[in-house]
């Protein structure tokens, strides 16, 4: 099969998928079986005759992006890190990649998803963000890169997040949120580097057999500070001790990690709220009178 990430034909909406999934990787598949995660289009295994077998999401709708999730699971894709899937194609309505064998994380494997993570995060920047915009599902959201990285948390993930989920958001809830933005800088620490973080890390996301991680999958990945992804792993991934103390005995945390923790996973309560509405404002309410506002 073609590794090139150029579209050998025009991808015809009226084509069926296999026949998408031909002209894609040059070879038609000989079967489909649907995979859990299609909250963005479909998601299936495509088996070829041969016996090879890929992950292929599909994504009609107008305003797809999932080159964007291609070039992120591209910056994940380093030697000795974590395992990402490899991309064999993408283009906004199709993405072709490695299917990596497990199933959603369990407590098991939770000490070595902590010990993985740790090393990703080794791989740092001087800048915060990705360069360009970014996904959280299939939300397109900026990741310009900043010099700071609570600037870029500010503006970029906290404020761009509750602006989008304002219409589901409780009267007062808008001004609770600017009045957390206005402590930040108060609240949270500059890290000397920023580091590479998956960004949307739970079971469903990693996929592990037995005690060891098989892959990382589905990112929303940027440069910044790997509190954001350990507060999201631990308050909304359900990643307990196991994973914080494997993570901490290579990378140990600075002192006042649960408090920040609360703000940082502010965010990702606003990203539930505006995917989910009203079943996670008492989260988000939670969260912020944790966090002093």
């Amino acid at each position: 099969m073609t590794e090139d990430f150029t579209l050998p034909y025009n991808l015809l909406e009226e084509d069926d998928l296999p026949t998408l999934i031909a002209k894609a990787v040059g070879t038609r598949p000989h079967t489909l079986t649907p995979l859990a995660g299609g909250m963005i289009g479909t998601v299936v295994r495509a088996t070829f005759a041969d016996g090879e077998t890929l992950v292929v999401k599909h994504n009609p709708g107008e305003g797809a992006r999932l080159d964007i999730e291609a070039e992120m699971l591209r910056a994940l894709r380093l030697p000795d890190v974590i395992r990402v899937p490899d991309v064999l194609f993408a283009s906004p309505t199709l993405l072709v990649q490695e299917f990596l064998p497990g199933d959603h994380l369990g407590p098991d494997a939770h000490a070595d998803a902590g010990r993985q993570l740790a090393l990703l995060h080794g791989v740092t920047s001087d800048r915060a963000g990705l360069g360009g915009t970014t996904l959280n599902g299939d939300l397109e959201i900026p990741s310009p890169w900043t010099d700071s990285w609570i600037a870029f948390f500010r503006e970029h993930r906290l404020r761009f997040t509750a602006e989008k989920a304002t219409p589901r958001l409780p009267a007062g809830f808008c001004d609770r949120i600017e009045r957390l933005i206005a402590r930040l800088d108060d609240l949270l620490i500059e890290p000397d580097a920023c580091s590479l973080l998956h960004g949307d890390v739970w079971s469903a996301n990693v996929l592990a057999s037995g005690d060891h991680v098989t892959g990382f999958i589905d990112p929303s990945t940027c440069y910044g500070d790997p509190e954001l992804e350990l507060a999201y792993a631990t308050r909304f991934g359900n990643l307990g001790e196991a994973f914080l103390n494997a993570y901490t005995a290579i990378r140990p945390l600075a002192p006042g990690f649960i408090e920040r923790a609360a703000v940082y996973a502010v965010y990702p309560a606003l990203m539930h709220v505006y995917y989910f509405g009203d079943r996670y404002v008492p989260t988000l309410d939670r969260l912020l009178a944790e966090s002093g506002v």
